[in-house]
């Protein structure tokens, strides 16, 4: 027991001091590297899940610092944010509540270790991680999706900083894109003088005429990008394990000009995407929520939408 006890007074401190190092060598090179961390992550868990007491305490213990900065800095940044809708006001309060409540529960258990706790460990290529610290699940997930890699690659820089790795050098399958090309669209006359812009994946932007066509189309291509970059977003979600609730989808602007939130469980985990279009109707209508969902979901592309777009030509200018 001594010579454990001493074993720990030496990790511990060089612990405190690998986070905040690698940390700042984490914020130079970026998200670039970041998206190869998914896979790795996993593989990580289910090594350290193998190995002896040390490391696994030493892993639950860098995790959990990772996951409650990241719950810790969405919590204040979400202090400064002051939605219209008196709905997404109490969403805000009742998450910012929930937050504040599952970051003392972290903390609780980071005061735990080191100690006398048991640590089981859960990974797949499917599900996000899960760490077990007497009992309790800890899902190793960050509340933004967007986020998720880079804290997933902190955890691995720090702890294979003290640990060898050798065996997550095997590259990295290829992670899928996030980003929906151009599917371009054709014109269509109308009755009555009423003209059209059709996509080819079932978007049908409908105008009271022809007039500033070039303006119309540039406008009918952003809003069209936007939703093929949130149903990619959501497709992600999905594909990483988490949980969508699409009666609780909501888009809110993020303080200081920092995109939108797009909210989708009760758990109060969202993505990050720039949608200064969607982000104006706040809550999708249902015809548009179920052109995202088929295609999130991959239910096929055969659905069409049509949008009454001349509204959307008024709001193209910047607020």
């Amino acid at each position: 027991m001594l010579r454990r006890e001493r074993q720990d007074n030496a990790r511990w401190p060089l612990l405190l001091f690998l986070l905040p190092l690698l940390a700042a060598v984490n914020s130079v090179q970026g998200e670039n590297r970041a998206e190869q961390s998914g896979d790795r992550f996993s593989r990580l868990v289910q090594i350290v899940a193998a190995s002896g007491e040390n490391e696994q305490q030493d892993f639950s213990w860098i995790a959990l610092s990772e996951l409650t900065a990241a719950y810790e800095s969405v919590f204040t940044s979400s202090g400064s944010e002051t939605p219209k809708e008196r709905r997404s006001r109490d969403r805000l309060v009742s998450w910012r509540s929930a937050t504040r409540s599952y970051i003392s529960e972290l903390q609780g258990l980071l005061e735990r270790l080191p100690g006398s706790v048991d640590i089981q460990m859960q990974a797949d290529s499917v599900e996000a991680p899960v760490i077990y610290i007497d009992g309790t699940p800890i899902v190793l997930s960050g509340p933004e999706i967007g986020g998720v890699k880079l804290m997933e690659k902190r955890i691995i820089d720090t702890y294979c900083a003290m640990y060898d790795c050798g065996e997550l050098n095997t590259p990295a399958g290829q992670q899928p894109e996030a980003v929906y090309t151009s599917v371009g669209g054709s014109w269509h006359l109308r009755n009555f003088g009423k003209a059209s812009y059709v996509t080819t994946d079932g978007l049908i932007f409908t105008f009271n005429g022809l007039s500033e066509r070039p303006a119309k189309q540039q406008v009918c291509e952003a809003f069209a990008s936007e939703l093929r970059n949130l149903a990619a977003g959501l497709r992600d979600a999905l594909d990483a394990g988490h949980r969508i609730d699409w009666d609780r989808l909501e888009i809110q602007p993020l303080a200081g000009g920092r995109g939108h939130r797009i909210q989708f469980n009760r758990s109060g985990e969202y993505l990050r995407l720039e949608l200064p279009l969607l982000a104006r109707n706040g809550v999708p209508a249902a015809a548009m929520l179920a052109w995202i969902r088929e295609r999130a979901t991959g239910g096929g592309e055969s659905g069409e939408f049509e949008i009454a777009a001349d509204p959307l030509l008024l709001q193209r200018s910047p607020e």
